[in-house]
């Protein structure tokens, strides 16, 4: 560092000092909720990002740090080409890609190990003004998914707007609903939605 910096004044923290949470406070969610409530929304909180060049070691340093369990793989254009999560860098599939073509992890990359667009299940903004909790934890469930993208519409072009999480609902709803969903909430369920 060439350039010198002053030295600041310091003070003590006084006792009794009032601390202003600036994280929004989550309060336990239920079934029967409004959908959105357990919707990370883009507009709110900007989705992370990697491309995909980077090994996946570096990809699960930035997600730590960013203290997120995915991020988007996009291309030059800031389109999106892929999705990869914790789950994927830390699974099998991680693994048997470096063992097939002869790598040591630490080369194995963000694209080869990514979940494409295409394979990527999503549902469209506009249309979950009447969907509850209870039907995205469904859906997890049919659809074997741990993530489920919403998608909006800005000047007619078709964006990514949230996502939900099977893990944010999970902590949501104080329980892993992926493992111990019982016979018993799948029939709260269905008679809460009439199915």
């Amino acid at each position: 560092m060439n350039q010198t910096y002053a030295l600041l004044k310091t003070d003590f923290l006084k006792e009794n000092t009032r601390f202003t949470p600036t994280v929004q406070k989550f309060d336990i969610a239920h079934l029967e909720e409004p959908a959105l409530t357990v919707m990370t929304d883009f507009q709110k909180r900007p989705p992370y990002t990697t491309v995909a060049t980077t090994s996946i070691h570096e990809a699960l340093q930035q997600m730590k740090l960013l203290g997120v369990k995915s991020l988007f793989v996009v291309n030059a254009d800031n389109n999106i080409i892929g999705h990869v999560s914790t789950r994927d860098i830390q699974g099998n599939k991680a693994a048997m890609l470096a063992h097939q073509y002869d790598l040591k992890l630490t080369e194995v990359t963000v694209k080869m190990l990514m979940v494409r667009p295409q394979e990527l299940h999503t549902l469209n903004f506009e249309a979950l003004s009447n969907v509850r909790v209870g039907h995205i934890v469904r859906l997890f469930h049919e659809l074997n998914v741990n993530y489920i993208f919403v998608l909006g519409h800005d000047n007619n072009l078709e964006t990514l707007r949230g996502l939900f999480s099977i893990s944010t609902i999970s902590q949501r709803l104080g329980e892993n609903v992926l493992t111990d969903l019982s016979s018993q909430s799948v029939a709260e369920m269905n008679k809460i939605f009439n199915l």
